[in-house]
C-alpha cells in the first residue's frame, strides 16, 4: 500500500495511489540521509525472497483504512495517521514512499522491520497492530499512534533556554526517560536484536510519562551480523560529505552468501566499531556506546562528537576525542558520578564498557539512591562523602554545634582578657550553652548511629557476593560513623585475623584502640594466640583453619584463603597446604584428587572424581585458568573471585542453573555434560564460549540464544538433538556438532 503526498490537505476518502516494483539494485550504493527518521532495514537473512508473505494480502486496505494527515516521511518510508474503522481509532500506518520504486530486497526488509518491532512487545517499545499487503503486494503495518516530542525537541528546548522545556523536563526526569529507554534495550538484547542507531531524535516522550523507542529498521539479530564474513565496510566515498546534526549515514554490503544487508548508524552517536565498518565487531556493546552517547546528551545539551564533514566525525569517534561531560558544559553542574557513567558506557574499547545494560541501569540506581558507581572506582572518601549527602541534617547539625562552641570558647577567651568578672559571666555563659550544645550533640550521635546499619547491611549483602574488598570499605565507614558499634568492631577483629594482621586485632580486643572492647571470649583467644606473628607460613596454614573452625568462624575461611592466595607464594609449599585445608573441609573424601599445573602467569587445578566435595574455599583468591570440577558434588563456584578463568569442566555435577557460573565472562570452553542443567538461555553471558558440551543432559531444552555466541566453534549434544533447528543453524554457520549418548 502506498501513499500520496497531501501534508493533511488530501480528503480523508481519497484513495491512496499504488507503486510499481522493479529495479532491484536501485539504492545498492545510496547512502541516505533523512531530515527527520532514518528508515533503512536489515534483511532477514533466514529467508529467501518472497518467503513468508503467505497469509499476509488483507484484500483491500482502503475499505479499512482511511489517511487524515502525513505525519513523517524520511528515508523509503511513509508515516501516516490514519483512521482505522473496524477498531474506530486512529492508528499510524507506515508504507513505502511513492517516491521511491521498491525492490523485492527492499519490501523484505520493511517486512522484517515490521516482524522484529512486532516480537519486541515491551511497555517502551512501540506496539505493532497489523502487518499486511494489499492487493498489489504494496506492504504496510499499522502501529500505535504516538503523540508528544522526541528526546532530541526536548534537549534542543533545553540547550536554547524555553522556559516550557525548563519547567518540565529536570535532570531527574530526564533520568527517567533515559532509564525506561535503557529496559527497552536490555529487553531487546535478551531477544538477540541490537538496535543500532540509537539517539534522542528515535525517543519520544509522551505528555503522560510514556517513552518509546522508535525506528528499528537498522536494528538486527546479533546472528545476522556474525554471519557476514567480507571486508569491512569503507566510509571513503562518503568522507568530505558535510553532515547535518542526527542524520543517519547508512551502507549496502553484500554478504558471503550474496544476500544484501544494511548497516550504519548516526554520526556522533554511533560506535568506533561502527565508525570503523566491521559487522564481525559489533555486538550487545554497540548499543551500550549509543546509550552513553544519548546519557551524554542529556547531561550537557550537545551531540558527544561533532564535525564538519563525515570524515572529520568518524576520526573522533575512533579515536575517544571528545571532551568529558563536564568540560563539554560547565554550566550544567554535571555531577561527576553520572559524568563517569557517560564516559564509562562510551569507552572506544568495547571491554571497558559496561558488560551490559543491566550493568548501566544499576550503576544509575546506585547513583539516584545515593550511592558510589563501579564507574567512578569509589574510594572510601567516595563513600563517606556520599553518605554525608544523604544525611545533610545530621551532618549540618554537627557542624552548626561545633561552629557555636567555637564561637563561644573564643568570646570566652576575649572576656577573660578583659576582665575576670567577665571571664567567669562568659564561662557560666559557656557552661550554659554547652549543656544546651551536648543534648544537641547527643540527638545528632544518635542520628549518625543510625546510619552505621545501613553500612553493615550493604557489608553483609557484599559478603553474600564474596566481595572481600568493597565489604571491608563498607565496614570502615559504618565504624567512622558510629565509632561504639560493638557489632562492627568485632567483624573489624575477624578480618584482620583473616588478612593476618594478628598484633591490630589484639589491640582492639585489649580495648587500647580508644573504644569499648568487644566480648567474645573464643574470638580473644585466638587473638591471643597468633598475637606475636607477622605471618603465617604454609606449614601452618591448616592449623588456623581448623582454629577458625572452632572459634564459629568458618563463614570466614573464604576471606582468609582470598587474600592469602592474593600474595606471592611458593607452589611447592602453598599447594599441599591448600590440599591439606580441602581434605579438612571435605571429610567425605578420605582419598582427595587434587593436581595443579602452570599455566602461563595462572594455574590449570583439578579437583575431578571427588564425589563429597563441595566446598573450595581454599582456592579462593587463585588466578585459574583451567578448573576440573568434573565428577564433585556441587562446589560453590561464587568462590573462584578471580576473572582470568577460561575453561570449566563440571562433568558429573550437582549444576542445575547457569546463573551459578554467571560471573565467568571470559569462559572459552565450558562441560556442563551429565548435569542438572534444563535451561541454557542465559548462554550469551558467555560472549567468548568456543567449546560447549552438553551430552548426557535429560530434558535439556536448547534456546536460540545459543546461535547468538558468535565465537562458538563445538557443541557437544545428545543425540536426539540431530533435527533440532538450534543444531542444524550452527552447523550451517561452521560449528562443528558432535552428538553423544553419554
Amino acid at each position: 500500500m502506498s501513499s500520496s503526498e497531501d501534508n493533511g490537505k488530501r480528503g480523508a476518502n481519497k484513495p491512496l495511489p499504488f507503486r510499481e516494483i522493479g529495479n532491484a539494485n536501485l539504492f545498492a550504493d545510496d547512502i541516505v540521509f533523512s531530515d527527520t527518521e532514518k528508515i533503512l532495514f536489515e534483511e532477514d537473512l533466514h529467508k529467501q525472497p518472497n518467503d513468508g508473505r503467505k497469509g499476509l494480502m488483507d484484500g483491500n486496505p482502503k475499505e479499512r483504512y482511511s489517511p487524515t494527515k502525513k505525519l513523517n516521511e524520511g528515508g523509503m518510508k511513509a508515516i501516516w495517521e490514519v483512521d482505522d474503522h473496524r477498531t474506530a481509532r486512529k492508528v499510524a500506518m507506515a508504507l513505502i514512499q511513492e517516491s521511491k520504486i521498491a525492490s523485492e530486497e527492499d519490501i523484505d526488509s520493511f517486512l522484517y522491520e515490521a516482524r522484529l518491532t512486532a516480537n519486541l512487545q515491551h511497555p517502551n517499545i512501540i506496539p505493532i497492530y497489523d502487518i499486511a499487503l494489499d492487493e498489489n503486494g504494496n506492504p504496510y503495518f499499522t502501529m500505535k499512534a504516538l503523540k508528544g516530542q522526541t528526546l532530541g525537541e526536548i534537549i534542543k528546548g533545553l540547550r536554547d533556554g524555553k522556559e516550557e522545556f525548563s519547567a518540565r523536563f529536570s535532570r531527574t526526569r530526564l533520568l527517567a526517560v533515559f532509564l525506561k529507554v535503557c529496559n527497552a534495550i536490555d529487553y531487546a538484547h535478551t531477544k538477540g536484536v541490537i538496535h543500532l542507531d540509537l539517539k534522542p531524535s528515535n525517543v519520544i516522550v509522551g505528555d503522560f510519562g510514556d517513552v518509546h523507542v522508535l525506528d528499528w529498521g537498522l536494528s538486527t539479530l546479533i546472528t545476522h551480523l556474525s554471519e557476514y564474513d567480507g571486508a569491512e565496510i569503507s566510509w571513503h566515498s562518503i568522507d568530505d560529505v558535510s553532515l547535518e546534526n542526527g542524520q543517519t549515514l547508512t551502507r549496502y554490503l553484500e554478504s558471503s552468501a550474496k544476500r544484501r544487508k544494511i548497516v550504519g548508524g548516526t554520526p556522533g552517536y554511533m560506535s568506533p566499531e561502527q565508525a570503523q565498518g566491521s559487522p564481525s565487531d559489533i555486538d550487545f556493546q554497540t548499543d551500550v556506546y549509543m546509550l552513553g552517547a544519548m546519557l551524554y546528551e542529556i547531561l550537557t545539551y550537545h551531540c558527544p562528537i561533532k564535525g564538519e564533514t563525515v570524515k572529520e566525525v568518524l576520526q573522533k569517534t575512533v579515536r575517544g576525542d571528545f571532551p568529558p561531560p563536564g568540560k563539554r558544559a560547565p554550566k550544567q553542574k554535571i555531577p561527576p558520578a553520572l559524568s563517569a557513567i557517560a564516559l564509562k558506557a562510551m569507552a572506544t574499547d568495547p571491554e571497558e564498557r559496561y558488560l551490559n545494560v543491566a550493568a548501566l541501569i544499576r550503576d544509575i540506581h546506585q547513583y539516584q539512591d545515593g550511592f558510589a558507581t563501579i564507574a567512578e572506582n569509589p574510594t572510601f572518601f567516595t563513600h563517606t562523602a556520599l553518605l554525608v549527602k544523604r544525611h545533610k541534617l545530621a551532618v549540618s547539625l554537627i557542624a552548626a554545634s561545633l561552629a557555636v562552641i567555637g564561637a563561644i570558647l573564643a568570646q570566652s577567651f576575649r572576656s577573660i582578657k578583659a576582665s575576670e568578672k567577665t571571664a567567669l559571666a562568659a564561662k557560666d555563659l559557656a557552661t550554659e550553652r554547652l549543656a544546651e550544645l551536648k543534648v544537641k550533640n547527643d540527638y545528632i550521635a544518635a542520628t549518625a548511629a543510625k546510619v552505621a546499619p545501613d553500612y553493615l547491611a550493604l557489608m553483609a549483602q557484599q559478603e553474600k557476593e564474596y566481595r572481600f574488598i568493597a565489604a571491608e570499605e563498607s565496614l570502615d565507614t559504618a565504624l567512622a560513623f558510629d565509632p561504639d558499634l560493638a557489632e562492627g568492631w568485632l567483624l573489624k577483629i575477624k578480618m584482620l585475623l583473616c588478612r593476618q594482621k594478628f598484633a591490630a586485632a589484639w589491640n582492639i580486643l585489649s580495648g587500647n584502640h580508644g573504644h569499648p572492647a568487644p566480648k567474645n571470649e573464643i574470638v580473644k583467644l585466638l587473638a591471643r594466640k597468633y598475637r606475636d606473628k607477622s605471618e603465617l607460613t604454609d606449614t601452618e596454614i591448616a592449623g588456623f583453619v581448623q582454629d577458625l573452625k572452632s572459634a564459629d568462624m568458618e563463614e570466614e575461611i573464604p576471606r582468609f584463603f582470598y587474600h592469602l592466595n592474593k600474595t606471592p607464594f611458593d607452589p611447592q609449599t602453598r599447594f599441599p597446604a591448600l590440599e591439606q585445608t580441602l581434605k579438612m573441609l571435605n571429610p567425605e573424601n578420605s582419598e582427595l584428587n587434587f593436581k595443579w599445573t602452570p599455566f602461563g602467569e595462572n594455574w590449570l587445578i583439578d579437583i575431578g572424581n571427588n564425589p563429597g566435595l563441595d566446598n573450595i574455599a581454599p582456592l579462593a583468591g587463585l588466578p585459574i585458568a583451567v578448573l576440573n570440577a568434573s565428577n564433585t558434588r556441587a562446589p560453590d563456584l561464587n568462590l573462584i573471585t578471580e576473572p582470568e578463568l577460561r575453561e570449566l569442566r563440571l562433568r558429573n555435577t550437582q549444576l542445575t542453573h547457569l546463573f551459578d557460573i554467571d560471573h565467568f565472562q571470559n569462559l572459552e570452553v565450558l562441560d556442563l555434560g551429565n548435569t542438572q542443567i534444563r535451561n541454557i538461555s542465559n548462554i550469551v553471558k558467555y560472549p567468548k564460549l568456543k567449546s560447549l558440551d552438553l551430552s548426557g543432559n535429560q530434558n535439556l531444552t536448547l534456546s536460540q540464544q545459543l546461535i547468538w555466541n558468535r565465537n562458538l566453534k563445538m557443541l557437544t549434544v545428545p543425540d536426539t538433538f540431530r533435527n533440532d533447528s538450534v543444531v542444524k543453524t550452527l552447523a550451517q554457520r561452521g560449528v562443528i556438532i558432535i552428538y553423544s549418548d553419554n
